[in-house]
């Protein structure tokens, strides 16, 4: 027997299983220590394989890492995409966007950490791809506050602004998370963001 098996690496390809471990691995490595500091070695150990295996299945570091990155910004997309539904009214419209965003970062923390590093700026590999995909979620959402404006049933306020608003809202709690990790009464928070939207706090 190997000294890898051993130690309880598993050597088979083409398995599933052991591919998302190492994709999971990864997505933890990569958001405690960031892309330069994450060597192949370590996601490797942390998954239990070898560093070939990840190579087999993700190709390089780099590869893996935008795999990672593709997977926040879906993530991120489909939340916004939750608020596009026509056929509900616009507070349960972005009672639904909230709610799968918070759910996102609070069911995967280490994929919301390396997301945020790049929206935050300090990223090193993807920060305009980041960047990008953000601005057009907030363009899209903001194209759902106009919809609700001309339809009569939002002030007429820039609709831009209220949608980096709304998100601005959100991501304080979710610098919370990262700074504390204390986790996210989502429930709480959601009505606590919509109540100063619709009501404001005065």
């Amino acid at each position: 027997m190997s000294e890898d098996k051993k130690r309880g690496r598993r050597e088979l390809k083409d398995s599933p299983e052991v591919k998302q471990d190492v994709f999971d691995a990864a997505v933890e490595v990569f958001a405690r220590y960031g892309y330069g500091a994450a060597p192949v070695q370590k996601i490797a150990d942390a998954a239990g394989v070898n560093k070939a295996m990840l190579y087999y299945y993700f190709g390089s570091k780099e590869e893996l890492y935008n795999l990672i990155i593709d997977k926040g910004i879906s993530a991120l997309e489909g939340a916004v995409a939750a608020a596009e539904s026509e056929n509900a009214p616009l507070e349960e419209r972005l009672r639904s966007f909230l709610t799968a965003y918070l759910s996102v970062v609070a069911a995967q923390p280490g994929l919301a950490r390396i997301i945020y590093r790049e929206v935050v700026g300090v990223g090193e590999r993807a920060r305009q791809t980041v960047a990008d995909h953000f601005t057009g979620s907030i363009r899209r959402l903001a194209d759902v506050l106009e919809q609700a404006q001309r339809e009569g049933r939002l002030a007429n306020v820039e609709a831009s602004l209220s949608a980096y608003s709304l998100f601005g809202m959100a991501n304080i709690f979710i610098s919370s998370l990262m700074l504390t990790g204390r986790s996210l009464d989502i429930d709480t928070l959601v009505d606590h963001i919509l109540n100063l939207f619709f009501n404001g706090a005065g």
